[in-house]
C-alpha cells in the first residue's frame, strides 16, 4: 500500500499567473506608435544586441538545443504521467497534464512577445512610402520591373562571387543592411546574426520549402545549408531584416531586397533573381512566358537550378507547414497570413525601393 502513493502531486507554480499575463499581453490593445517607439526602437534593439551577441559566440544553433530540451522534457513528463495514471488514476494524470501544458504554453508566449513578437504590432513600413500607401502592381509595372531586374541580373552575373561563402556574404552585407534601414528611418542592426545551420530542422526545411528563419527565442539567424550561392545573400538579408525588428514577411523581404541592392554585385544579383521570380509569379501566364523567353540564358539557368533544388520539397509537408504558419501569422495580427509574402512587391514597386533598382550601377559597388 505504501508504494502505491509514492508519486505525490507536485505543485505547479504560476499555473494561474502565467496564463493571465499571457492573455493580457496578447489581447490588450497597444497603440502601434507606442509599440514602434518604446519597444521596436528602444527596448528591442538593446535586447537584440545582448541576445544575438550571446548566440553568436556559440558554434551551434541555440534553436537545436531548445528543441532537443523540449523533446526531452516532454518525454520525461510523459513517463511521469504514465506512473501518475497507474497510481492516482487517469483523471489526476489528465488534470496535471492540462495544467502543465497551459503553463508551458503561457510562458513560451510571454517570452516570445517580450523577446521579439511585439514587433508584429509596430507601425507598418508603408509609413515611409510617399503618400503612406504602397504601390498597387499593374501588369505594366510588373512587366517593367521584371525587365529591369532581368537586365540587371544579366549584367551582374559575370561579376558575382561564384562560391558565395556565407561568412563573406555576411561580412559584406552588414553595411548595406544598415544603409537600407537608415534610408527607411529604421534603427540600424548593430549586432547582425552569424548565419548558422540547424541540424534538427534542416530536413524539415528541405521538405517544407523553408530557406531560413530567425529564432525568436534566441534572436539568431538560421539558413538552409542547401541554398545555392546566388540565393544566400537575399535569404540572409531577409532574416536579418527580421532580426532588425521587421516581423512582417513582406517588410522583411522588402528591407532585405533593398539591403542587397545597396550591396555588392553578388548581393545585387541575388536580389535581382528574387524580383524576377516574384514579378513573374504575379503576371498573367501569357505575359510571363513571353518575358521569360527574353531573359538572359545564364540567368534562366540559375532559376532552373533553384527550381531543381526545390524538388526536394514534399507536397504534404509543404502544405501542412504553410497552413500552420498561416495560422501563426494570423494569430499575430497579420490579417493576410502567408499571403503577406506577396505584399513585398507592393513595397518594392514604391519609392524609395523602386529607385534602388533603376539606379543600381556596378561601378559604385
Amino acid at each position: 500500500m505504501a508504494g502505491s502513493n509514492t508519486l505525490n502531486p507536485e505543485p505547479i507554480r504560476w499555473v494561474v499567473v502565467a496564463p493571465v499575463i499571457a492573455v493580457i499581453a496578447a489581447v490588450v490593445p497597444i497603440p502601434q506608435w507606442m509599440v514602434d517607439q518604446f519597444y521596436s526602437r528602444e527596448m528591442y534593439p538593446w535586447l537584440q544586441g545582448i541576445m544575438t551577441t550571446g548566440t553568436n559566440i556559440l558554434p551551434f544553433a541555440v534553436l537545436d538545443i531548445i528543441l532537443i530540451g523540449l523533446i526531452i522534457g516532454v518525454l520525461h513528463r510523459m513517463v511521469r504521467l504514465f506512473h501518475v495514471t497507474r497510481q492516482r488514476g487517469v483523471i489526476d494524470a489528465l488534470w496535471e497534464a492540462l495544467r502543465r501544458v497551459i503553463r508551458a504554453t503561457s510562458i513560451i508566449a510571454i517570452l516570445f512577445l517580450w523577446a521579439w513578437g511585439f514587433n508584429y504590432r509596430r507601425l507598418p513600413l508603408e509609413n515611409v512610402v510617399p503618400g503612406g500607401q504602397a504601390a498597387r502592381p499593374t501588369v505594366e509595372s510588373l512587366s517593367l520591373a521584371f525587365a529591369d531586374a532581368g537586365a540587371l541580373a544579366a549584367r551582374l552575373r559575370p561579376v558575382v562571387e561564384p562560391e558565395g561563402r556565407l561568412y563573406s556574404i555576411a561580412h559584406d552585407l552588414q553595411e548595406p543592411m544598415n544603409l537600407a534601414l537608415r534610408s527607411l528611418s529604421r534603427e540600424p542592426l548593430t549586432t547582425p546574426g552569424t548565419p548558422k545551420f540547424s541540424l534538427v530542422l534542416t530536413p524539415f526545411f528541405n521538405w517544407a520549402g523553408v530557406t531560413g528563419m530567425m529564432n525568436p527565442l534566441g534572436l539568431e539567424t538560421i539558413v538552409l545549408p542547401d541554398l545555392l550561392p546566388f540565393e544566400r545573400p537575399f535569404v540572409l538579408a531577409h532574416e536579418w531584416a527580421h532580426l532588425a525588428g521587421h516581423a512582417d514577411e513582406a517588410e522583411a523581404s522588402a528591407v532585405g531586397w533593398l539591403a542587397c541592392m545597396k550591396g555588392s554585385p553578388t548581393a545585387g544579383y541575388s536580389a535581382s533573381l528574387y524580383l524576377v521570380v516574384e514579378t513573374a509569379n504575379a503576371l498573367p501566364e501569357a505575359t510571363r512566358q513571353d518575358l521569360m523567353k527574353r531573359l538572359d540564358a545564364g540567368v534562366r539557368s540559375d532559376l532552373e537550378a533553384i527550381a531543381l533544388r526545390m524538388t526536394k520539397q514534399k507536397p504534404v509537408v509543404q502544405e501542412t507547414a504553410s497552413r500552420v504558419y498561416d495560422e501563426y501569422l494570423r494569430a499575430n495580427r497579420v490579417a493576410d497570413g502567408t499571403a503577406s509574402y506577396g505584399r513585398a512587391l507592393q513595397l518594392i514597386l514604391s519609392s524609395p525601393f523602386r529607385e534602388a533598382l533603376s539606379g543600381y550601377t556596378i561601378s559604385s559597388r
